[in-house]
């Protein structure tokens, strides 16, 4: 049976016009195989599920550079992988160009160490009259989660039909869950800035600090051309050292955390993590903290 299968197939190639038919056709054969060793080589790496996982990271970071989504999801900035550099929180030492926000800023006042150097670059390069004003820098979960309670005692306080249960899932929609909280700032990679003139006044950026509403986008259209031009200066500055700005906030930049991993591309390109971790109810520091004295005055 063998001999005369393969007795018919030289039959076939001896036909002059079956040759020519293979010849016209070699391009389509040639690229049908492809597809189909592509195919088999896609269902082969598709088939675990790291790998799945992995591939709609890349998907959905695609979809958001193409302008199809205004923000990275949270679900997928979550699933950023962090690989901790342990670089320590250091203190937010005095510059000539960098103005402190004492109403919002928590004290004591830290950031990453490395973080710290990209923004004194960044000072020592703007001109005279313009300054950067520092609004938030780390912020830790200790207090994170005395303003969380807050709230909920409020709500609480509010409406007395409710348990703690609901107290907490309206809660979400005032204040950040400590436990569960994802946002750069409790690494110390993240910084909410503006741009000041020498008193301290901030250029206008057409919405106040933490203002919630929709021209608080970097690109929003309910701004004017002078504020977008303050905004487009300010996201250039930053971006030069590496920061990563946060779309829906003007203010708020990254460096490190997940959130600037995500809108980089690199799901495993997190090296900050969070720089304290709950144990026997305490938060307690998981990282480095350097603490100097110094006078201001100097």
């Amino acid at each position: 049976m063998l001999d005369e299968f393969l007795g018919k197939i030289l039959d076939w190639f001896d036909s002059e016009s079956n040759i020519l038919w293979l010849k016209s056709h070699i391009i389509h054969f040639i690229i049908i195989v492809l597809l189909i060793v592509l195919l088999v080589c896609f269902l082969k790496y598709i088939s675990s599920k790291r790998r799945r996982s992995h591939l709609m990271f890349h998907i959905h970071h695609l979809i958001y550079k193409l302008g199809f989504r205004r923000t990275m999801s949270r679900r997928w900035i979550g699933r950023t992988h962090v690989h901790e550099c342990y670089d320590p929180l250091v203190d937010f030492l005095p510059h000539k160009h960098i103005i402190f926000n004492d109403e919002t800023i928590e004290q004591p006042n830290l950031i990453r160490k490395k973080v710290l150097f990209k923004l004194y670059k960044i000072a020592d390069r703007l001109p005279d009259g313009v300054n950067l004003l520092i609004l938030q820098t780390y912020r830790s979960k200790s207090m994170m989660n005395e303003k969380w309670e807050q709230v909920i005692n409020e709500i609480t306080a509010e409406n007395p039909e409710i348990g703690r249960h609901e107290a907490i899932k309206l809660a979400k929609f005032k204040a950040e869950d400590p436990k569960n909280s994802i946002g750069g700032h409790t690494t110390g990679g993240a910084i909410d800035v503006a741009l000041c003139n020498d008193n301290g006044v901030m250029f206008d950026f057409g919405t106040r600090f933490h203002e919630y509403s929709t021209a608080t986008w970097t690109k929003s259209r309910h701004i004017t051309k002078a504020q977008a031009k303050n905004r487009r200066t300010l996201v250039r500055v930053m971006r030069r050292q590496g920061f990563v700005n946060f779309p829906a906030e003007w203010w708020h930049f990254s460096y490190g955390d997940r959130t600037w991993a995500a809108y980089k591309g690199k799901r495993h390109g997190g090296i900050y993590g969070a720089a304290e971790v709950e144990m026997d109810g305490k938060y307690n520091y998981t990282i480095p903290v350097h603490r100097v004295t110094h006078d201001s005055n100097k």
